[in-house]
């Protein structure tokens, strides 16, 4: 079994994994990346179908991590956002009060993905590990040993980005809080005829909220469209014959987008949301989904996994000499766990505020909505929470 040397030991490539990878790189820490998945293989890698919406404050940790110059040219802004409860009638719309910045970006997971793998070859210290199977957690004279089949990898800090099923957390035993939403979310990419300028749409419906997301596209219109409803009526639809299905969305969203004219991609998703009772153990810290993750409803989920980064970039530029200590791992956890617990019972109790269907309950949701439309220092509030700024 060969046996590795490195500082800082990053278990899994997601988005949040790889941003992670980076931040400590430029920190010049010697890191060690790796994943059950051959995350240098597109063929392996990159099928993932579905785009992630990056807030304006991820967008700006993205800059400083010098990484931004290489996406915006397939990321596409948000200038706007649309909020509809049942109808357009009923509406607050969102700008970021800073006209020079936008409230965010839409981007592609696998052209995310294959951009933030192709730059981590910049650095020198870095190791990337493929087919990585972690079969064992030990510790040893201060020191954390992470084993699979053909490795073991010795760290002072083991960072665990390897998602919702996260393996290091099932290894270790910590504690998770997990709600299973009877919906799933039906997740479309597709071509249309109308211009929506920018503009994203949240439209709650009785049966869940639809979100419609612009996306960058050299010819013509193309959006996603995220709907959480229930689940034998998204499998129905998934398996019914094209026209129908484009019909029925059209239908939905037509009013915004016009015509569908091509639906390139459709997947649907089980909805979940957890919270682990900690964020970090012995030499170890969770971030994103393996720590937390929430309803989409507000399309956050990403960019609380970037907050997570963000607080363990601060504290190892202040707490270089100490990364991994308990100290180190608690502050972290001091940082970073309150804004994941609001985020999870924000979206948790929206998902509920909006599902709601009582006559009376709906007025007075209605009549929040128009107070909050006409508040500007309200709106301007929600915004720069949402763009983590």
């Amino acid at each position: 079994m060969k046996e590795i040397n490195c500082e800082i030991l990053v278990v899994g490539s997601g988005l949040v994994g790889l941003v992670a990878a980076h931040s400590l790189s430029s920190l010049n820490f010697k890191v060690a990346l790796v994943d059950k998945k051959n995350f240098s293989d597109p063929n392996m890698s990159f099928q993932d179908n579905r785009t992630v919406a990056i807030s304006e404050g991820s967008k700006q940790f993205l800059e400083h991590l010098h990484l931004w110059s290489d996406l915006k040219g397939y990321a596409e802004p948000i200038k706007k956002i649309k909020v509809f409860d049942r109808s357009p009638k009923n509406k607050i719309e969102f700008k970021n009060p800073n006209t020079s910045q936008n409230l965010g970006y839409v981007i592609e997971n696998k052209i995310f993905s294959k951009i933030l793998i192709d730059k981590l070859n910049k650095f020198k210290k870095i190791k990337k590990i493929y087919g990585f199977d972690v079969s064992n957690v030990e510790y040893e004279r201060g020191v954390c040993k992470v084993s699979s089949e053909k490795y073991t990898i010795n760290s002072k800090l083991l960072l665990a980005a390897d998602g919702k099923n996260s393996k290091i957390k099932n290894i270790i035993g910590t504690k998770t809080y997990k709600k299973v939403y009877p919906d799933n979310a039906l997740v479309i990419t597709f071509e249309h005829e109308k211009n929506i300028n920018n503009t994203a749409y949240e439209i709650f419906y009785k049966t869940g909220p639809l979100a419609i997301l612009p996306m960058n596209s050299k010819k013509g219109f193309k959006s996603t469209v995220i709907w959480s409803n229930n689940k034998n009526v998204l499998n129905k639809l998934v398996n019914s014959n094209s026209v129908f299905l484009k019909n029925f969305v059209e239908e939905k969203i037509g009013d915004y987008v016009g015509h569908i004219k091509k639906i390139s991609s459709l997947q649907v998703f089980p909805l979940s949301a957890h919270l682990n009772d900690s964020f970090y153990g012995n030499r170890l810290i969770y971030i994103g989904d393996s720590a937390h993750s929430i309803h989409p409803i507000a399309g956050q989920g990403w960019n609380l996994g970037v907050t997570d980064v963000k607080n363990l970039y601060k504290i190892s530029k202040s707490l270089r000499g100490q990364i991994g200590t308990t100290s180190f791992c608690k502050e972290y956890n001091d940082l970073t766990y309150n804004k994941a617990f609001q985020l999870y019972q924000i979206t948790d109790k929206l998902n509920s505020h909006f599902k709601k269907n009582n006559l009376l309950y709906r007025q007075l949701s209605n009549i929040g909505f128009s107070f909050i439309e006409n508040t500007h220092e309200i709106k301007n509030k929600i915004s720069k929470y949402a763009m983590a700024i």
